[in-house]
């Protein structure tokens, strides 16, 4: 796969046309902005901790369609903000998505790591903002905002699904605890916003 456009230094590649098809969210008071900012960066250090606990089941990971030869040059947290930003989800959209991967690497003895949680998260979020927001996605837009085609995006949501065995129903409870959780996350301070 030419994963060279998940190298992403900054916003340049995402058209206007792209962002205005994809945002609808409305400006929110700065406790919300916060807390979402805080959410992102608890999530994007949680699942760091998960990879490098997993750095010694190197040779047990799966070299599937969400394998990445090579790791993308931008951040975890970047490219969570980067998904964010631009298809305009809501948070509780992305807790659901976390929860989808979690539930992908239990029923499936799944393991994570640097070469496959981007497209990981990639696929997750389009089903997390599809089935949580019920709203109609460009897919071509989204596949743009990731830096892949259509053809490949398309690939990763069909095999996302069968490793989900089409069951993306989440509990309150479950959805609950999680936001609770990353909501209460202690992040240091060095990282918070980043």
């Amino acid at each position: 796969m030419d994963d060279s456009l998940l190298t992403y230094e900054d916003d340049t590649n995402v058209t206007k046309e792209t962002e205005a098809s994809l945002s609808y969210e409305e400006k929110k008071p700065s406790k919300a902005i916060n807390l979402k900012n805080h959410i992102i960066t608890a999530i994007s250090l949680n699942l760091m901790e998960i990879i490098k606990d997993n750095s010694c089941y190197e040779d047990f990971i799966s070299k599937d369609k969400f394998f990445l030869d090579r790791i993308p040059s931008i951040s975890l947290n970047d490219y969570i903000k980067r998904l964010v930003k631009y298809t305009g989800m809501d948070i509780s959209t992305l807790i659901i998505a976390i929860i989808y991967i979690d539930t992908l690497c239990e029923k499936n003895n799944y393991i994570l790591s640097m070469k496959n949680i981007y497209l990981l998260l990639l696929s997750s979020c389009l089903l997390s903002l599809k089935i949580n927001e019920d709203i109609k996605i460009n897919l071509k837009s989204y596949a743009q905002i990731a830096g892949i085609s259509l053809e490949i995006l398309q690939n990763l949501e069909y095999s996302f699904c069968l490793y989900m065995q089409f069951e993306f129903f989440v509990k309150n409870e479950l959805y609950q605890s999680y936001s609770d959780y990353f909501s209460n996350y202690e992040i240091p301070y060095s990282n918070e916003g980043k």
